[in-house]
């Protein structure tokens, strides 16, 4: 909900280090929403398949994001996890919530 709040902050902090957003500038105004999405669908005891398959992909590429951006290119930056305006630093918290997404979304799907 924090990146729904002002989706223009959110987007200036998340396109310095997002895969996606590089090659798709209006991922920024989408990716809240699936995270809306996939959020309400885990609430339920059975989320669509498709949903899970999603949270996979974006856990995979956040995971990716992260480690490129803090690890290879040694970059300085604030996570855009709350919405673009906190200065938490872009890191091993940020990569962890994209991994545990990606194992709990592949858990589910192998069930």
């Amino acid at each position: 909900m924090l990146k729904l709040m002002d989706i223009e902050a959110f987007g200036l902090s998340y396109k310095k280090y997002d895969l996606i957003t590089s090659r798709f500038k209006y991922w920024i105004y989408i990716y809240p929403f699936c995270e809306l999405l996939i959020g309400l669908c885990f609430l339920i005891s059975a989320p669509p398949s498709s949903i899970i398959l999603i949270a996979l992909i974006l856990g995979i590429f956040g995971m990716a994001s992260v480690f490129k951006a803090v690890y290879l290119d040694k970059l300085k930056l604030n996570c855009a996890c709350v919405g673009g305006y906190t200065k938490i630093p872009l890191g091993i918290i940020s990569f962890i919530e994209n991994l545990l997404m990606a194992i709990m979304s592949a858990l589910i799907l192998i069930k």
